[in-house]
């Protein structure tokens, strides 16, 4: 299984505008992977860091809500890609996925409130509301 690579070269705010420095370090290192620059100071970068590594690693996030209420957006539980309801489930308590019933699903796959049951597969920005 090859996993994936990435030179991630930090304290970008410290380096000159045209980014030469790191044309530098790729063509001494001989770097033949992708390369991105940050700086934890002004957050520079950061964004797409996040995407490569959730695109990369096969990561999504997955909200959830409680019947009646608002889905709670800033919390996502984080799966890979291929993850079920089920998985979800067992995330926020093991109890809550051996009695699961059904759930609603809100996303990009599904109607709003569409019921799906435990085995349905999610997608990245799924909401859920769990029903045991």
């Amino acid at each position: 299984m090859r996993h994936p690579t990435l030179l991630v070269a930090s304290k970008c705010d410290r380096l000159g505008e045209s980014g030469e420095e790191l044309a530098v370090l790729e063509e001494l290192a001989e770097v033949t992977y992708p390369c991105v620059s940050v700086s934890a100071e002004t957050g520079e970068g950061v964004e797409e860091l996040g995407r490569w590594l959730f695109d990369k690693l096969g990561v999504i996030r997955v909200y959830t809500k409680a019947p009646g209420k608002e889905p709670e957006m800033e919390r996502p539980y984080t799966v890979h890609k291929g993850a079920t309801v089920h998985d979800v489930a067992l995330l926020i308590h093991r109890d809550i996925a051996e009695g699961l019933h059904y759930a609603r699903a809100w996303g990009v796959s599904e109607y709003d409130a569409q019921q799906v049951g435990a085995d349905h597969i999610v997608e990245d920005g799924d909401v859920l509301e769990l029903h045991w």
